[in-house]
C-alpha cells in the first residue's frame, strides 16, 4: 500500500509562535537547505501548528524530522474533518479528534548532532491536522527553551475536491486568522451577499460588493490591532483609552464601508463563542493568533513536570496507540485554560458585588455557568460548598474558603476533606483552587492564597510524584500570577509574592529551572511597570545567590542579558536592582561576565568595576575597555602610597557630564529632568526616558499606549489620529535591520547601532530635533 501513497499538499493556517529567523513557512519548503521552523524564545507550551490540506484526505503516514537540539518531549496529533467541507466553521469551533502522541529522544547519545526522524502509520480522514509540541528537552544548546521541526511530511490520498462554491472558502479562512471577529462577520455577510447577487445576475451590485470587500480587507489588519488594544485597555481599566479606540474603530469601518442596500443581505448569526458577562472578549483564533492557545482549541499544556514514561510509539511497529488512561483519569482531564494561563479577570463578578459584605453563616450563591466551567474539575476533590466559596462573587467568601482549605491541609490524615486522598489529588485540588485566587485584586484573598501555598508545601512533601494530571497547568498559572503580584502596589503583597515564588522554586513541584524560565519570559503589557521589573530582578538575584549560575538550572547568558537590560533602564530603582543581580552573577562566575559589558556607558562601567573590587578585595580586573588608558607617570616620579584614592567627580551616567553639583542627588535629578541631552520627556505621559527607548516606551509603557500603533514600514510609534494618513502617504523611511541601524524618534534619521552610535548622533553630531542639544 505504501507504494501508492502520495505526498499531500498543505498550507499552514495557525502557529503559536515562530522565531523570526526560522518562520513556520519554512515547513512548506522541503530541501537540503531548508532551516525549518523554531518556536519563539521562552514561550508557553504546547506550541501548536495547524495544517490545512487542499482537499479532504486520508492520511496514512506522517513523518516528522526534529531539530537536533531544540527537541519537543512529545508530539500530539489531532485531526478534523468538517461535516460539510464547503462550509468550514471558525477554527475555535473545530471538534478535534485526538489520535495519540509520539515521544522524541533527548538526543544526548548523538551529542545533539543527528536529527531524529519519526514515522507513524495511521488511517484517518481529515481536512485539518493539528500538531501539538509539548515541553522541550533541556540541554546546553537550547538555553531559550525552544522546540523546532525541520520538516513535516504527510502521505496518503485525496478523497476528492471540496464541493460547492469554493471562491469564498480560502479567503474566508484566512480572514479568521487576519481580522477581528466583527470584521470577519461582516466579510462573511458580504461574501454571501455577493454570491446572491451573482445568482440573480446583478453584476453591478456584485462588483460594488466586491469593492466593499477589498476596502474592508485593506484596513482589516489595522482594525484587528485596534480591537486588540481596546481589549487591553479594558483589561487595564483604561476606559478613556478604550473609548478613543472605539471611536477610531467605528470611524475606520464607516470610512471604508458605506451603507449598502439590504437586497442581498441576510442577518448574520452571532458567533457561538460569546464572552462571559462582564468580561472582555477573549482573544482566540478568530482574532490575531496568540502565543497561548484558547480553551476551545487545545488541551491543557504540560508546561512543568515529567511526562509519562510510557511511549505508545514502539520503533519496531510505529503503530499509533491511544494514550493510557489511569483509573482516576487525571492525566486525561481537560481543564478550561485561560489566556496566558490566568483566570479571567471577571470570573468572580463585578466590583459592586465584590463590595457587598455577605453573611458568612449563610451558604454562598450557587455557581454560575461560567464559574461551573472552571469549578467542575475541582468538585470531586473539594466538594460543592468549597467550590462555591472559592468562586463566589463576594471576596469574603473566597477568603473564607481558602482559610477552610488551609486548615484542612494542616490537619493531615485527620482532615475531613483530604483524609482519604492521595497527595497528588490534594495538590490537584488545592492548587486548582489557588490558581483562580492568587491573582485576586483583593489583597486579603491574594495573601490568603499565598499562605495556603506555603502551608501545602510545608504539610505535604512536594515530590515529583504529585506533578501529574492538571497540576502542571495549575502551577504555570500560579507562577504567572505571582510574577504579576511582585509588582503590586501593596508592599505586603509584593513581599509575600516574592517569598512564595522562591518557596515554589525550592520545591520539587516547580524547581529552579522552570522558575527561571517563567521569570525570563517576555512580560505582558500590563506587567511592564518598574515595580514588576524590580520584582523579577530581585527574584533572579535571590535565585543566583542560592543556586549559583551557569548550570543546568540557571543559564548564564539569558540571565546576564536580562540583568544588563535592567541596568540600562532609566529608573534608578531598576538600575539598583539590576546592579545587585550583576554583582551576584560576578560573585559566581567572575571575569566571564566581562565580554557582556561592552555596550555600557563609561559611568556604568565605573560603577560595576567598583562593585567588583568590593567583592574581590580590590583585585578586580579593569573593565573600562572603552576608556583611554591612564597617562603613565614619569619613570623618576616617586611612587605614592594611595590608601585612600581621591573621590571621583560626580557625573551623569547617561551623557557623561561631570559637575560637583551632581553630588547632590536633587541636582542630578533636575539635570535628568531638564538638561540631559540623552534623555527626553514623553510627549504624552511626561515620563523622562532615554531617546533611543522612546518608541518602545510609547508602544509598551506609556499611559496612552492603547492609542499608539507601529508603522509597518518605519517601525515607529504613531498616534491613532495620525496613523491612517501616515501609512497612506508612505513618506517615512523603511526601517533597517537592528544590526545595521536604529531609528532616532526625534529626527527620524538612521543611527549606528549600539550606545556609541547614539552618543555620536546626539552628543557629537547633535540631533537637529533635540531641544536639549544646545543646553
Amino acid at each position: 500500500m505504501s507504494s501508492q501513497l502520495s505526498k499531500l499538499k498543505f498550507r499552514i493556517v495557525f502557529c503559536s509562535s515562530e522565531d523570526n529567523e526560522f518562520p513556520v513557512t519554512q515547513l512548506l519548503n522541503h530541501g537540503p537547505h531548508s532551516t525549518g521552523w523554531q518556536s519563539a524564545r521562552f514561550q508557553d507550551f504546547p506550541q501548536i501548528i495547524i495544517l490545512q490540506f487542499i482537499a479532504p484526505v486520508r492520511i496514512q503516514q506522517l513523518q516528522f524530522l526534529s531539530h537536533q537540539s531544540k527537541i519537543a518531549t512529545r508530539i500530539e496529533l489531532f485531526t478534523y474533518l468538517p461535516e460539510n467541507p464547503s462550509s468550514i466553521p471558525p477554527l475555535e469551533n473545530f471538534k478535534w479528534n485526538r489520535l495519540g502522541y509520539l515521544s522524541l529522544d533527548n538526543n544526548e547519545k548523538s551529542g545533539f548532532q543527528a536529527r531524529e526522524l519519526k514515522s507513524v502509520y495511521i488511517d484517518s480522514q481529515a481536512l485539518f491536522l493539528k500538531v501539538s509540541l509539548n515541553k522541550c528537552h533541556v540541554n546546553k544548546y537550547n538555553i531559550f527553551n525552544q522546540v523546532g521541526l525541520i520538516a513535516i511530511n504527510c502521505l496518503g490520498e485525496e478523497l476528492g475536491s471540496i464541493k460547492g462554491p469554493s471562491k469564498g472558502i480560502q479567503p474566508r479562512l484566512e480572514n479568521e486568522m487576519e481580522f477581528d471577529s466583527a470584521t470577519n462577520d461582516r466579510l462573511k455577510q458580504l461574501y454571501e451577499a455577493k454570491d446572491r447577487a451573482i445568482e440573480n445576475e446583478d453584476f453591478d451590485e456584485a462588483k460594488r460588493i466586491k469593492d466593499a470587500i477589498e476596502r474592508l480587507k485593506s484596513v482589516g489588519y489595522e482594525l484587528l490591532m485596534l480591537e486588540d488594544r481596546k481589549r487591553n485597555a479594558i483589561a487595564s481599566e483604561d476606559y478613556d483609552g478604550a473609548k478613543i479606540l472605539k471611536i477610531e474603530i467605528e470611524r475606520m469601518r464607516n470610512a471604508v464601508l458605506p451603507p449598502m442596500p439590504d437586497t442581498y443581505f441576510a442577518p448574520v448569526q452571532q458567533s457561538s463563542h460569546r464572552p462571559f458577562s462582564g468580561g472582555p472578549q477573549p482573544l482566540g483564533i478568530g482574532g490575531r493568533p496568540s502565543s497561548r492557545p484558547q480553551p476551545s482549541q487545545f488541551p491543557p499544556p504540560q508546561q512543568i513536570g515529567s511526562m509519562p514514561d510510557y511511549d505508545p510509539f514502539e520503533r519496531r511497529t510505529n503503530q499509533l496507540l491511544p494514550e493510557p488512561k489511569s483509573k482516576v483519569s487525571h492525566d486525561e482531564q481537560v481543564i478550561p485554560t485561560m489566556s496566558n494561563g490566568r483566570a479571567p479577570g471577571q470570573i468572580f463578578g463585578g466590583e459592586e458585588e465584590e463590595n457587598l459584605p455577605p453573611n458568612l453563616d449563610n451558604p454562598p450563591e450557587p455557581l454560575g455557568v461560567q464559574q461551573s466551567k472552571f469549578a467542575d474539575p475541582l468538585l470531586p476533590i473539594l466538594g460543592e460548598d468549597l467550590c462555591r466559596r472559592i468562586f463566589s462573587k463576594a471576596w469574603q467568601f473566597r477568603e473564607d474558603g481558602l482559610g477552610i482549605i488551609q486548615n484542612e491541609v494542616s490537619q493531615g490524615s485527620s482532615s475531613q476533606i483530604f483524609g482519604g486522598s492521595d497527595n497528588s489529588n490534594i495538590y490537584s485540588g488545592v492548587l486548582g483552587a489557588v490558581r483562580y485566587t492568587v491573582g485576586d485584586k483583593v489583597a486579603q484573598v491574594s495573601l490568603k492564597s499565598m499562605g495556603l501555598i506555603n502551608t501545602l508545601l510545608n504539610s505535604i512533601a512536594p515530590t515529583r510524584a504529585v506533578v501529574r494530571g492538571d497540576v502542571p497547568e495549575h502551577i504555570q498559572s500560579i507562577l504567572s500570577s505571582l510574577l504579576d503580584k511582585v509588582g503590586d502596589n501593596n508592599a505586603r503583597v509584593r513581599e509575600s509574592a516574592e517569598q512564595t515564588f522562591i518557596s515554589l522554586t525550592r520545591s520539587d513541584v516547580v524547581g529552579v529551572g522552570p522558575a527561571v524560565q517563567s521569570i525570563l519570559k517576555p512580560m505582558k503589557d500590563k506587567s511592564t511597570s518598574q515595580k514588576h521589573i524590580i520584582g523579577r530582578l530581585n527574584l533572579l538575584d535571590n535565585i543566583v545567590k542560592e543556586f549559583q549560575i551557569d548550570n543546568s538550572y540557571v543559564p548564564f547568558q539569558p540571565v546576564a542579558e536580562y540583568a544588563l537590560n535592567g541596568f540600562k533602564n532609566t529608573s534608578q530603582d531598576v538600575r539598583n536592582a539590576a546592579f545587585n543581580l550583576l554583582m551576584s552573577i560576578y560573585a559566581c562566575i567572575g571575569q566571564k561576565l566581562q565580554p557582556y559589558l561592552s555596550d555600557l556607558r563609561p559611568a556604568q562601567l565605573e560603577m560595576l568595576e567598583k562593585g567588583m573590587q568590593d567583592i574581590d578585595g580590590g583585585n578586580a580586573p579593569n573593565i573600562m575597555v572603552s576608556q583611554p588608558p591612564p597617562r603613565q607617570q614619569p619613570i623618576n616620579a616617586p611612587k605614592r602610597k594611595s590608601t585612600n584614592p581621591p573621590a571621583a567627580m560626580p557625573f551623569c551616567q547617561f551623557c557623561g557630564k561631570k559637575d560637583t553639583i551632581f553630588a547632590n542627588e536633587d541636582n542630578l535629578d533636575i539635570h535628568y529632568w531638564k538638561d540631559c541631552p540623552m534623555l527626553v520627556s514623553c510627549p504624552y505621559c511626561s515620563q523622562v526616558i532615554e531617546i533611543f527607548d522612546l518608541n518602545s516606551h510609547l508602544m509598551k509603557e506609556c499611559d496612552l499606549k492603547s492609542v499608539m500603533s507601529q508603522c509597518p514600514r518605519c517601525k515607529e510609534a504613531i498616534h491613532a489620529d495620525e496613523f491612517e494618513q501616515h501609512v497612506e502617504e508612505q513618506s517615512c523611511y523603511a526601517a533597517k535591520p537592528p544590526k545595521i541601524a536604529t531609528r532616532c524618534p526625534l529626527c527620524h534619521e538612521d543611527v549606528e547601532p549600539g550606545i556609541e552610535g547614539w552618543k555620536n548622533h546626539i552628543l557629537t553630531q547633535g540631533c537637529p530635533n533635540n531641544d536639549r542639544s544646545n543646553i
